[in-house]
């Protein structure tokens, strides 16, 4: 910044200064810069007439202005600047033709063609009329994939250039229950199907076909299960009124079906499985529950299915596991003790004498007693026949004998409502 201040006047020449040295900073063709207004004037010195006044080659067409900060700047400077802006310009320009080989390339160019840019670099791609030439005459007017394009002009085309198919304008299920037609079925949502526990609750006869979840009590308590976890497929017929229901017991492992008939549920059947059902010394299948198998000894026994399908030893015999907690002793040629249940069965059968494995029959008589301590006294006699009053032959009871090796007792039981087993059931159904 030069020393003083000046005095400007509109559409005047003249300048005045203010502590100003024009004598020793300014020549004739020097330039001053003053900013009036936030506006910068760059005006050319014509002559300087004394320290406080010189005359610019042209008026000043600005405001009049007094006491304005102002800078000398020489001619030689001004000339470096005007140079820059002569280089500058001469860029440019060079810019603008290359603007325009370029754009004469994009118009008119057959094929492939290489742009120049400002900076040096290029760009090899088509031009427009070789993509318009494509387009009109060689894909039906379509832009080829290789281009950037769809090859085809309709979106049925495009989808089958690209290998979609007729998912890609459907939409996925909203929802678990999302029945919509032609919807999406996606993992965790497909009517319960990829999901860790199904469609939840219960549902009517007419709901969709799918994997439900739920206690039994959703669903018409099979079995007299009520709170029980259950899983349940619901399988179609003929149509919406008429349908199947499979339900599975996850604690109990037992297996129910009904069907729905004009729209009214029909009673759970149950399935019989090795899950309760027990197979008796003769091979037959028996309903169970808790049951335990009667040998003389672990040592003496020869049947080596006894402790299969899910019987373990408990002393003189095995147990299921409905039944796991028994305990059985023998006291005595032909007496057994079997402690730590409720008693016998309550409904259904409760003993079973040992049965001949080919099929012979019975391999003797077998009696149960329920002592005042809570445990059952089992005793085995030997088969014995005899000519009845009425001239009928009778079975009858003869000596106690031990269980024979190649056979066992069946004995069908009632539990404690404190045994491991239902112990066990309550913490599946509490989770």
């Amino acid at each position: 910044m030069s020393a003083g201040t000046l005095t400007l006047t509109n559409n005047s020449s003249a300048v005045t200064g203010v502590s100003t040295t024009f004598s020793t900073e300014l020549a004739a063709g020097d330039f001053i810069v003053v900013t009036v207004g936030g506006v910068p004037y760059t005006l050319a010195v014509k002559t300087v007439n004394s320290n406080t006044s010189l005359t610019l080659v042209s008026n000043y067409t600005g405001p009049t202005q007094a006491g304005a900060a102002w800078s000398a700047v020489p001619r030689v400077a001004m000339n470096l600047v005007t140079a820059a802006l002569v280089a500058q310009s001469a860029e440019a320009l060079r810019g603008l033709n290359y603007d325009k080989q370029n754009w004469q390339q994009v118009f008119s160019g057959a094929g492939t063609i290489t742009v120049r840019l400002p900076d040096g670099s290029s760009f090899t791609g088509p031009s427009w009329k070789y993509l318009s030439d494509n387009m009109a005459t060689k894909t039906g007017g379509s832009v080829p994939i290789e281009q950037g394009g769809t090859g085809a002009t309709t979106k049925e085309g495009a989808r089958a250039n690209f290998g979609l198919g007729t998912s890609s304008t459907r939409d996925e299920q909203t929802s678990i229950v999302d029945n919509n037609p032609n919807r999406v079925m996606t993992t965790g949502k497909a009517f319960g199907l990829g999901s860790l526990t199904g469609v939840p609750g219960a549902q009517g006869s007419a709901a969709s076909v799918a994997f439900y979840g739920g206690l039994g009590s959703d669903w018409g308590i099979p079995g007299g299960i009520e709170f029980s976890g259950f899983g349940v497929i619901q399988l179609p017929s003929i149509n919406a009124a008429y349908r199947c229901q499979l339900a599975t017991s996850s604690p109990s492992k037992r297996v129910f079906i009904r069907s729905t008939e004009n729209n009214i549920f029909t009673s759970w059947f149950e399935f019989y499985t090795t899950g309760n059902t027990t197979k008796a010394s003769d091979g037959t299948l028996k309903a169970a529950s808790p049951v335990a198998r009667i040998v003389k000894s672990q040592d003496e026994n020869q049947r080596t299915d006894i402790s299969e399908d899910g019987f373990t030893w408990c002393g003189c015999g095995t147990a299921n596991a409905e039944a796991e907690g028994v305990g059985i002793t023998r006291l005595d040629v032909g007496i057994y003790i079997l402690t730590g249940s409720a008693g016998l069965a309550s409904s259904g059968w409760q003993l079973l004498p040992p049965m001949d494995p080919g099929g012979m029959g019975e391999m003797g008589v077998v009696e149960a007693e329920e002592t005042e301590s809570g445990g059952i006294t089992i005793r085995l006699y030997e088969r014995k026949y005899k000519l009845g009053d009425d001239g009928d032959i009778v079975k009858a009871k003869g000596s106690l004998i031990d269980v024979p090796a190649n056979s066992w007792i069946d004995v069908r039981l009632d539990m404690p409502t404190d045994s491991i087993w239902n112990k066990r059931q309550e913490s599946a159904q509490g989770q």
